[in-house]
């Protein structure tokens, strides 16, 4: 049983799920994946009859198990445990507006029926992932056990929500709902295709397995917004390519490129702003954004290059990426 925890973060029991079998997302209107608010049934089981109890553990057992589980409220008893969890803070406090932001699921349901699609096309080796919306009192906002997914619905109340307001800005900006699927494609890459070191890593070697990820999650989702990829702002985008071309010669001049301290790769890729290595004013993550840049030249000169060929240690890893991408900026 495999779990990942990322910071990176409807009551009914049916939903349609329409797919398409070529994995073309060009018809995203018929897509749809079905998005179980376990949230809404937790809250609610309490004053549900017995019989409707019975019915909802019965069918959500595993889902409900692993839930309880991750929130450490396991008593032994399914029941006992989600009444527990029904009647904690994280309940008390982000129920009511979660309903607000989150009515319907609709929206949500449609990105990752297009997920779903991309997955089945791009990645067909995969699993078919499930997807669950919870309250969670813990920072992570995406939970994965194996080819379930968990959403922490209380993380993507808005950035302006009152219990962010002593978070960093960076960390507020992407307190939305509209992260919802970045995040999710984020978390599964992730766990499916981790960064594996070589033999001598270099932080060129990380910037570009991070270009990948981008990229990944770009194609799983549709989205070709670069700023929101990165978390940024329009304005923050624009300052970044502005300056691109001296942070590509910065690195190189100060030996970034090929230096083989990974707590760099680390620094020049995280969210935070910490790229004062590079520039004192630049937002986190100017080395995702170079590695990002990097393979879509390759790509751009490589064509027929798969997705799952970017994913590979064996392309991030190679010292010929970089030239044969014909990075230039």
């Amino acid at each position: 049983m495999r779990y990942i925890l990322p910071t990176i973060l409807s009551l009914s029991l049916m939903a349609a799920a329409c797919s398409s079998k070529s994995g073309d997302t060009s018809d995203s209107a018929s897509l749809s994946a079905p998005f179980t608010r376990l949230d809404r049934l937790v809250e609610q089981f309490p004053s549900m009859t017995a019989q409707r109890q019975h019915v909802v553990v019965d069918s959500l057992a595993i889902p409900l198990n692993d839930y309880i589980y991750l929130m450490g409220a396991s008593t032994g008893n399914i029941p006992a445990s989600i009444d527990s969890l029904s009647h904690t803070a994280a309940f008390a406090m982000f129920g009511p507006e979660i309903e607000e932001v989150f009515p319907d699921n609709g929206l949500i349901e449609k990105e990752l029926g297009i997920i779903d699609a991309n997955i089945a096309s791009k990645l067909p080796g995969l699993p078919h992932y499930s997807y669950y919306g919870i309250i969670s009192p813990y920072r992570q906002q995406i939970m994965l056990v194996d080819s379930v997914v968990y959403v922490a619905l209380n993380h993507y109340l808005g950035e302006g929500h009152e219990a962010y307001s002593s978070m960093p800005r960076y960390v507020r900006a992407t307190k939305k709902a509209d992260y919802i699927s970045l995040d999710i494609a984020e978390a599964i890459i992730s766990v499916e295709y981790p960064f594996e070191r070589g033999n001598d890593p270099t932080v060129i070697q990380y910037l570009i397995y991070q270009g990948a990820l981008a990229r990944a999650v770009a194609t799983l989702t549709g989205t070709e917004d670069v700023a929101k990829l990165m978390g940024w702002t329009a304005g923050e985008l624009e300052e970044v390519t502005s300056q691109e071309t001296a942070v590509w010669r910065k690195m190189a001049a100060d030996n970034l490129i090929y230096s083989t301290d990974m707590s760099i790769a680390r620094r020049l890729s995280e969210p935070s702003p910490s790229s004062t290595l590079i520039s004192p004013n630049l937002p986190g993550r100017v080395g995702r954004y170079i590695g990002y840049r990097i393979v879509d030249a390759y790509i751009a000169n490589n064509p027929g290059t798969k997705l799952s060929d970017i994913l590979s240690p064996d392309f991030y890893n190679s010292p010929s990426v970089l030239i044969n991408s014909g990075y230039a900026p």
